[in-house]
């Protein structure tokens, strides 16, 4: 080979090492980025899984439900829409062009509200729902205590105008069975004095009735009251064919006026037992303590109340018995309010009612 040619290739391999360290230099260079950038990816990804971890942990600790959607899809709901049913709300709020109201579903009542996602993520819609069933509940006690002191100062008024001429005909009427008169006359004014009469006692009843309760409160165990007034109601109820069944998981002493706690007992199990209407059922007390307030509930299978019902029960003189007077209710409702207390109802026509008497534990 001349020495020329030798020369050149010896140049062109020196020349194709050069190139080649230079390639790998740079593939050095390069890998070394990569592995940088890669690190930057790994470390935003992670940063972008905490900040979506957070994201989560915030909306789930949200006390408001929030769902999104894709038409009628539910693509995300969080902890409380979870609970609360986010399949039964969006299905529901899907159909019309609303943005906002209110809803029933089962025993709770919700607000909702309904925007557009505007990320341009197509048809997707943001829901959040809120549970506010405890605050109508609130809302609806208040509205009841102000419609029965209406409703009390009211009757206390009438039965006052009543009892004065009341008063003025019984008089009278001895007056003239002291005079001569037929045997049959007196007969006669001796029947209107007991009608008389038995008003003024119907009156003077209503009178007591509408009073401030004056309680004799005595720290007692509520297990206690409970279990005697049901085994003394117990002969009543088993003569008719139903069962009493007791539960308590509250045991501590509270304070509370024991007769009048037995009163409001009685009164609900009674109407318990008339609501089987001679069929064979069963009645559950269960006591239980929630939050400050010790609960008797009293469950049974009877006959049930509509929702119109329900609202009025508490309302002197609503009855829908054929004898009944409509002050049991009435009178149970003021007892359990002097004791800082209220009541809670919860009936399906034809399947049976439950009451839920709260009573603070400590003295109110």
């Amino acid at each position: 080979m001349p020495a020329v040619e030798a020369q050149l290739l010896e140049n062109a391999f020196q020349e194709f090492a050069k190139a080649s360290d230079s390639i790998i230099n740079y593939y050095s260079v390069l890998e070394s980025q990569i592995r940088q950038l890669k690190k930057e990816i790994e470390e935003k990804n992670s940063e972008l899984e905490k900040a979506r971890g957070y994201l989560y942990n915030i909306l789930n600790s949200l006390p408001v439900g929030v769902v999104v959607t894709h038409k009628t899809n539910v693509v995300f709901a969080n902890k409380n829409a979870e609970e609360l049913g986010s399949a039964v709300f969006s299905g529901t709020l899907s159909n019309g062009g609303q943005k906002s109201g209110e809803l029933k579903n089962g025993k709770g009542h919700y607000r909702w509200k309904r925007e557009r996602v505007v990320n341009g993520a197509g048809s997707n819609e943001v829901i959040v729902f809120e549970d506010v069933t405890e605050f109508e509940k609130m809302k609806e006690r208040l509205e009841r205590d102000e419609r029965l002191m209406a409703m009390g100062e009211m009757a206390a008024r009438m039965a006052h105008e009543i009892k004065n001429p009341l008063g003025s005909m019984e008089l009278f009427l001895s007056m003239l069975l002291n005079g001569k008169l037929r045997k049959q006359d007196k007969k006669y004014i001796d029947y209107t004095l007991f009608g008389v009469k038995t008003i003024d006692r119907i009156i003077n009843n209503l009178l007591s009735y509408t009073k401030p309760k004056t309680l004799a409160l005595t720290e007692t165990s509520l297990s206690q009251i409970v279990t005697e007034t049901l085994d003394f109601m117990s002969l009543s109820a088993q003569s008719r064919g139903i069962s009493l069944e007791v539960n308590t998981y509250f045991s501590k002493l509270s304070f509370f006026d024991p007769d009048l706690i037995k009163l409001v007992i009685m009164n609900f199990i009674s109407n318990a037992i008339e609501a089987m209407v001679g069929k064979k059922g069963s009645i559950k007390v269960d006591l239980k303590e929630e939050e400050k307030y010790a609960v008797i509930v009293i469950t049974d299978d009877g006959v049930g109340m509509s929702e119109e019902v329900q609202k009025s029960i508490f309302n002197p003189f609503f009855t829908t018995k054929d004898k009944g007077v409509g002050l049991g209710l009435f009178i149970v409702y003021n007892i359990v309010k002097a004791h800082g207390g209220y009541i809670e109802v919860e009936s399906i026509e034809g399947f049976g009612s439950s009451f839920s008497i709260y009573i603070p534990k400590d003295n109110p």
